[in-house]
């Protein structure tokens, strides 16, 4: 529980009200209410909802305000720093894209696009080779596709598109027969 100074809005706890007034017995904090508190000029401080937040949004406490004679603290939202939204977007795009990455080399028979990459350079098994050629080609298309479009989006020359839209847009792997 929390109260409120009536005059200076300054916000206490009943123990800070009960030292302030050693000679008075307060009931327990349940038992407290405006009409007890009005001659020391407090009254019980009441929060509103909490609002719902975006995505790195912070909550502070806000104004008091009474109203009835009912006294309230509302809340402030933080904005999010604009920096921190576009680090966290962009976190979540590439995140998405190499599961996309990694979800292709899985489809065909490898563990990972690291894995079948790594055949690129290794000629013993030619169809091994020619995947990871494949792959390490399509990662690099994929990814300069992803980059520019992160551009596009941060000089405003496109929407950001969601997660699901870009993965459809990027390059398609293209497996030799």
């Amino acid at each position: 529980m929390k109260l409120v100074l009536t005059v200076t809005r300054e916000v206490i706890s009943p123990n800070e009200l009960r030292a302030a007034y050693p000679e008075v017995s307060f009931p327990p904090d349940s038992d407290m209410n405006n009409e007890m508190l009005q001659d020391y000029g407090a009254a019980v401080l009441e929060e509103d909802p909490r609002p719902e937040l975006q995505p790195l949004e912070g909550l502070d406490y806000g104004d008091i305000r009474e109203e009835d004679g009912r006294w309230f603290r509302a809340w402030a939202v933080i904005p999010a720093d604009p920096a921190q939204v576009a680090e966290a977007v962009r976190s979540t795009f590439e995140q998405a894209i190499q599961g996309h990455l990694n979800a292709a080399a899985v489809a065909a028979g490898y563990d990972d696009i690291g894995t079948v990459v790594s055949y690129a350079e290794e000629p013993a098994v030619p169809k091994f080779q020619n995947d990871g050629i494949a792959f390490r080609k399509w990662r690099s298309l994929v990814w300069a596709y992803a980059y520019e479009q992160l551009d596009a989006v941060k000089s405003g020359e496109r929407e950001q598109p969601t997660v699901g839209e870009f993965l459809l847009e990027l390059p398609v792997v293209e497996l030799p027969a």
